[in-house]
């Protein structure tokens, strides 16, 4: 499972307030939280909290990677068969689905 700070997450500062949102939204859940040491000039405790990126994905309402790629080529596919469907009706008319022969009384 893959950890990323908020910075990391969304690409730019959280600032405080949403950091302290998140953070409470994973105690809450009882999700996981880590921390990263990063140089005390940018953040006074030298470090930031990290959560499984699964978590981050939930809260922020954003679909993962993998379940987009998922829902992208589900609906290629289902392009797909319509397509050789309808090419199917045009060019082979005798080869056309009917409703009612497809409701097999066994």
């Amino acid at each position: 499972m893959e950890a990323q700070s908020l910075y990391d997450y969304l690409g730019k500062p959280a600032g405080p307030d949403l950091g302290e949102k998140v953070y409470a939204a994973a105690i809450a859940e009882g999700a996981w939280v880590g921390t990263k040491n990063i140089d005390p000039s940018k953040s006074t405790s030298g470090y930031v909290r990290t959560y499984l990126v699964s978590f981050l994905d939930k809260y922020f309402n954003r679909k993962s990677a993998v379940q987009a790629t998922l829902e992208d080529k589900v609906k290629i596919l289902e392009d797909r068969i319509k397509l050789l469907e309808d090419k199917v009706d045009i060019l082979a008319p005798h080869f056309k689905s009917n409703k009612e022969a497809d409701d097999l009384p066994f």
